[in-house]
């Protein structure tokens, strides 16, 4: 698998809080950097909990950049009837595996 294609399988367990999807396409040490820079969560079973404690967001992405390893894609976030905001998700991967991901969101509105 592609790093781009394992940023959007990620992408598609989020979307779906398939906790084992997600798990599937990450490294055994995978870090995951939640927004704040306090916490992280680590390991497959950090990508699992991830997947059961994100909010049901509707996430388009709009844009991908993939450079070597590392896969950018961003996009809109949004709370329906609440608020939106543009995020960027940054996966780094060993080539087939995501290593570490971290996102960042900004206001829309």
């Amino acid at each position: 698998m592609t790093p781009l294609e394992s940023a959007k399988v990620f992408m598609a367990a989020l979307e779906g809080k398939d906790p084992e999807k997600a798990a599937s396409v990450c490294a055994d040490d995978i870090v995951i950097e939640l927004p704040g820079g306090d916490n992280e969560l680590h390991g497959k079973d950090g990508a699992r909990q991830l997947m059961r404690m994100a909010p049901p967001f509707i996430r388009l992405v709009r844009d991908e950049k993939v450079d070597g390893n590392t896969v950018i894609l961003q996009g809109l976030t949004r709370a329906p009837g609440m608020f939106a905001n543009y995020t960027t998700w940054t996966f780094e991967t060993d080539g087939a595996l995501i290593t570490r991901v971290t996102f960042h969101w900004r206001p829309a509105n």
